[in-house]
């Protein structure tokens, strides 16, 4: 794998903050690879406030303290050949641009570039992220395999145990491409107890996704700030079962902050879809039902609204506004 000088040194800058720091984003945004220049020559300090606003300036001293601590100790080949060694490549935008014009939508939160073992083509298009708790119940199991077959779409998550190892195995019986996002690097996927799926899910198409290079720990902090990425490169988030404090709430929170859909099947009070009756109740996520009535990709249902919020009105103005068949406009206006 040949990369360019270029490409190299914008691997050194995301190697120098934590995935999602605004401030870091917006000086390379500005600057680009000059601001690795900047920093090196000192100037930083003159040239980055005013390049990041008064909102943003007052903070110019620390990320130069982050940079100085880290970058010393970075180095961009070690961190490719280590990658190299594991199945895992850099992907740059230009590489994949409808997948990181998805992610774009996080902005100033976007990330730089992707490490990837296997293909990310299929996240070029339309996907869903079926999401929940590592410690599912046996129902919440089986709502998971229906929902997947429900949604007939290839599908993201996170590669947890529980609903998560789940939505990637029922993907990947139906034949469709499956992509599991890491908190760390992929030579450090979690949990260790799924590296066979991890396997199987690049051997049969899909991929394993960082934006974290290898060597990196997958700690707490990573996981939820990997969370936006699964919500972003995805059209809508799918929980089946999470608890009151969850990751997957959080990225239900991240799909409704993005303007993608965002689901949760509800369940009896108690049980373990107690998170996913507080995000319905709180209006972070919409109500599912996995019997006669269809599940609906976001996309559809934010056409059909986007029609309303127009001045559509009756099913054929709604249809006609929005595209989407009158079978579907029905469906949809139902639940």
């Amino acid at each position: 794998m040949q990369t360019t000088f270029e490409q190299e040194q914008i691997i050194l800058w995301s190697l120098l903050h934590e995935p999602g720091d605004a401030l870091a984003r917006k000086v390379f945004d500005e600057r680009g690879i000059e601001a690795l220049d900047d920093f090196r020559s000192g100037r930083a300090k003159s040239i980055w406030p005013e390049l990041v606003g008064e909102d943003f300036a007052q903070q110019v001293p620390e990320l130069i303290e982050r940079i100085s601590l880290r970058l010393p100790h970075r180095n961009v080949i070690a961190v490719i050949e280590r990658g190299i060694r594991w199945n895992s490549r850099p992907v740059f935008p230009q590489e994949a641009p409808k997948l990181f014009a998805k992610l774009s939508d996080l902005y100033p939160h976007h990330p730089y570039l992707l490490w990837v073992a296997g293909d990310v083509s299929f996240l070029q298009e339309d996907c869903v992220a079926v999401v929940g708790t590592r410690n599912p119940s046996e129902a919440g199991m089986a709502k998971t395999e229906r929902l997947v077959e429900k949604l007939a779409m290839p599908v993201i998550s996170g590669g947890a145990v529980g609903i998560d190892s789940r939505a990637h195995a029922t993907a990947l019986k139906l034949g469709l491409k499956t992509a599991a996002f890491m908190a760390g690097g992929l030579d450090r996927a979690y949990p260790q107890s799924n590296w066979e799926l991890f396997h199987t899910i690049v051997q049969q198409g899909g991929a394993m996704i960082s934006e974290m290079a290898c060597g990196t720990a997958p700690t707490a902090f990573r996981f939820l700030q990997r969370n936006r990425l699964i919500a972003a490169a995805s059209s809508a988030t799918y929980v089946v079962e999470a608890g009151f404090r969850s990751g997957s709430k959080n990225t239900a929170g991240h799909a409704r902050q993005l303007g993608r859909g965002s689901y949760a099947v509800a369940g009896p009070i108690g049980s373990a879809a107690a998170g996913c009756n507080a995000l319905i109740a709180s209006g972070i996520a919409d109500p599912i039902w996995l019997g006669q009535h269809p599940v609906h990709p976001s996309q559809i249902k934010r056409r059909v609204d986007d029609a309303i919020l127009n001045g559509a009105k009756t099913l054929e103005e709604i249809a006609i506004e929005s595209g989407v068949s009158l079978r579907d406009v029905r469906g949809i206006l139902a639940r």
